[in-house]
């Protein structure tokens, strides 16, 4: 996974550009200049770096300086493919070590440990016996270690070649060796004809000692060694020669360059056989338009006749003042302490009078001038789970929402939240995507913008007092209407969503940072279908599953990527929670916003999956009482900035249930009651406290 994802960026930074790059079970690396996309073979994970860098700077290398004109052209000019292909390798070699020279020394070494295990398959094998293509070819690969040898006019488009700019230069040497190889075969049928008249008992030996450079007789020598090897490798021959035969009509008669057939045979040696699937999807684009609004959500609420207890909001409103009081206070704090760690003093230059007595003794006599940094815009963007399971933890999640979205308006953050549900009535808005060949299939569902910054005094009001209805704060019971009730959990989907809303609601409210919390209370549904077209399933073997105009996600390895970034991820599909730790990297790395993640459980719960959560720790009856102490517990490596198994219980804001002091407690009894009843009230604030640290 990480071999895969680092030599991809390597070839996305030596490109200069956000290539896309995909590593399939392919015979050799290739490049699309017209799409842009690098592929890559599945080399085995033991191999050298220097070959995996070699092959990766060679196919950048015709990303950056093959042009796909060029290519037309050459084609259109039907100029023999081998020997193209030999020259435009040593120009884009070249260039790109130019460019990267720390590259030179991994191809060196790359293409010594090539040759020592014979890749181009030269053992046993005069070099200098074989033809014009094949020397060169060596030759720009091996270098001067290999002292091959070239007549005087050989030399001349050795040099060429070595000096190719462009690809015209290219076109125009390969066109002269071609000519000069032309020539030689001719005259080495002139030879075989005269032989075979004057001398046809000695036919052989003259052919030998009179050949020189014959093409047809040097491939690879005369060796017992390249028979055995020819006869092994057959059918992969045979395989070559049949798709030059359809691409540029070359025969077996004509020129051929021996040393890149025999590399690309051997290539596959560098394989990774133990891979035989890698799927590329890449993330859907769900518009910010295909979302329920809040005027249309609470306009529908309020026309269908449901009735609002506003007493039961203003109580728990007037309950949250100290909350709020204490955030804001909270606030001001850690932002004065944040900036008065950031300032900086510099000297203005400027003589200061007071000190000038000093000049003798103290060199520090100008005046300072200290530069407190001004604190970052933030705002808050919470997507809410709004799933049948939801319903035990709905009204606490409630009171912390209400508290949460108070203090933003207290001070000026902008913010939204929205709900996230599957399965949701048509009357609605389901967020539909469209369906395009490569991307990830997402569910149907909805998202619900319960809250919003956008909101006047009352329609906030009338919102905060409908979910506290809704939800049956103040009754100990809860009702939704069909179209806001509560079903499946598409995590998966929301996070998706939000690489559109968090850019779009960055962009309006002109922020610098936007804070990100998903809050739910189980794993999401995993999005385990996409779009294919007819060119998908050529990498495919048995895990392609046609259905309809989707397939299901059946492979060795995914890759999720991001058309926006280029940036991507590997998932394990076997595991549930890759994909969700995935999506929210690429939506940290499209948004640059902080994601903090919030999972909601019972405490018996969470005795239950501890060894799911933490499976390399060994102190989990430790993990188990600190969960049981403070509430919540902290997840690594999730892809959240920061990801908290949350007590439901924690959720509960109540400032005056929680003091409890037994009849006749003894003085002991009453300091232990009063310090469980503040740490009580901190871990009831665990969301408030984290979105507090991270905007201050």
């Amino acid at each position: 996974m990480e071999l895969i994802e680092s030599k991809s960026l390597l070839a996305k930074l030596m490109a200069t550009e956000n290539l896309t790059v995909e590593q399939r079970p392919v015979q050799t690396a290739s490049f699309d200049v017209k799409n842009r996309i690098l592929t890559l073979p599945i080399l085995d994970k033991n191999i050298s770096s220097d070959l995996y860098d070699l092959f990766t700077g060679h196919e950048v290398g015709h990303a950056l300086y093959t042009p796909i004109e060029g290519m037309l052209k050459a084609k259109e000019m039907k100029i023999n493919r081998d020997v193209l292909n030999v020259v435009e390798d040593s120009r884009i070699e070249r260039k790109i070590k130019y460019k990267y020279p720390g590259l030179k020394n991994s191809f060196v070494k790359a293409y010594k440990e090539l040759l020592q295990k014979d890749f181009f398959s030269i053992q046993g094998t005069d070099i200098n016996k074989m033809n014009l293509i094949d020397r060169i070819n060596l030759h720009c690969k091996g270098g001067a270690q290999l002292r091959i040898r070239f007549s005087e006019e050989e030399r001349f488009l050795l040099d060429a070649v070595e000096t190719t700019e462009t690809y015209e230069d290219v076109i125009d040497v390969s066109k002269k060796i071609i000519e000069y190889m032309k020539q030689q075969l001719e005259k080495e049928k002139e030879k075989r004809q005269k032989n075979k008249s004057d001398e046809p008992d000695e036919l052989e030996d003259s052919e030998e000692d009179e050949i020189g450079d014959n093409f047809e007789d040097s491939e690879y020598g005369d060796s017992e060694q390249y028979e055995d090897s020819e006869e092994e490798q057959e059918s992969d021959k045979d395989e070559i020669d049949k798709e030059k035969n359809e691409s540029d009509g070359n025969s077996d008669n004509e020129i051929r360059s021996h040393t890149d057939e025999a590399f690309k045979r051997n290539e596959k040696q560098l394989f990774d056989n133990s891979i035989n699937n890698i799927i590329y999807v890449n993330i859907p684009d769900l518009s910010v338009k295909q979302i329920n609004d809040y005027k249309d959500i609470w306009k529908r609420y309020k026309t269908e006749g449901y009735e609002i207890n506003l007493n039961e909001y203003i109580k728990i409103r007037n309950e949250s003042n100290k909350v709020v009081s204490y955030l804001v206070k909270e606030f001001e704090l850690r932002k004065n302490a944040f900036q008065m760690k950031r300032a900086t003093t510099a000297k203005t230059g400027e003589l200061d009078m007071k000190k000038i007595y000093s000049y003798n003794f103290n060199e520090d006599i100008f005046k300072k001038i200290s530069v407190v940094p001004g604190g970052k815009s933030h705002g808050l963007v919470m997507f809410l789970d709004w799933s049948g399971s939801m319903v035990d933890h709905i009204g606490n999640t409630v009171k912390q929402l209400i508290n949460l979205v108070l203090f933003c308006k207290k001070q000026n953050i902008p913010y939204e939240v929205y709900s996230f549900v599957e399965d949701t009535d048509y009357n609605m808005i389901r967020c539909r995507q469209q369906k395009k060949s490569g991307d990830l299939a997402a569910r149907s569902y909805a998202l619900m913008n319960l809250l919003s910054s956008r909101m006047n005094s009352s329609e906030f009001t009338y919102a905060c007092a409908a979910l506290v209805d809704m939800t049956g704060l103040g009754r100990k019971r809860f009702y939704f209407p069909s179209w806001l009730a509560m079903h499946g959990t598409p995590l998966n989907q929301a996070i998706v969503h939000a690489m559109n809303i968090v850019p779009d609601f960055q962009k309006k409210n002109k922020l610098q940072i936007v804070n990100t919390i998903f809050l739910t209370d189980g794993e999401s549904s995993v999005m385990n279908r996409y779009y294919a077209d007819s060119y998908l399933p050529k990498y495919h073997t048995d895990s392609y599953d046609p259905y309809g105009d989707s397939v299901y996600i059946k492979c060795d390895r995914l890759v999720i990527r991001d058309p926006v970034t280029k940036f991507e991820q590997s998932v394990d599909p076997r595991v549930r929670d890759s994909q969700t730790n995935a999506l929210i990297r690429l939506l940290k790395n499209r948004t640059n916003a902080n994601v903090i993640g919030f999972y909601v459980i019972k405490g018996r719960d969470f005795n239950r999956k501890v060894y799911d959560w933490f499976p390399k720790q060994n102190n989990h009856e430790e993990i188990k009482e600190n969960f049981k102490k403070n509430q919540f517990a902290i997840l690594e490596n999730t892809g959240y900035n920061e990801y908290y198994i949350l007590r439901s219980a924690s959720l509960d804001t109540d400032e005056e249930s929680t003091f409890e002091v037994k009849e006749n407690a003894t003085f002991r009894g009453i300091a232990s009651a009063f310090t469980k009843y503040n740490n009580g009230k901190h871990n009831s604030r665990v969301i408030l406290n984290r979105f507090i640290g991270l905007i201050a």
